[in-house]
């Protein structure tokens, strides 16, 4: 019992490792213990908070103003036009 225990907190672990390099470390923590294995897999798939740079394809934060890697600015996002009253 105690190890099926230590394997559930070991995949919690490493899925918090891996949710944390994409910006969601708590949420695959939780997924890792409650999960197991799969929650591993879920980790692994996420895409996390981060976003494609359109220049250079890295992945970056959502809210980045410029890319660490090829280091332009990112375009600004469309803004909808408010209606008429």
């Amino acid at each position: 019992m105690e190890i099926a225990i230590l394997i559930w907190i070991i995949c919690g672990i490493v899925a918090a490792i891996i949710g944390n390099q994409k910006g969601e470390g708590c949420a695959g923590f939780i997924l890792g213990v409650v999960l197991g294995p799969i929650g591993i897999l879920l980790a692994l798939g996420s895409k996390g908070n981060r976003k494609q740079c359109p220049f250079c394809k890295e992945m970056i934060h959502r809210e980045a103003l410029v890319c660490p890697r090829c280091q332009r600015e990112m375009p600004a996002p469309p803004t909808t036009p408010t209606p008429a009253k």
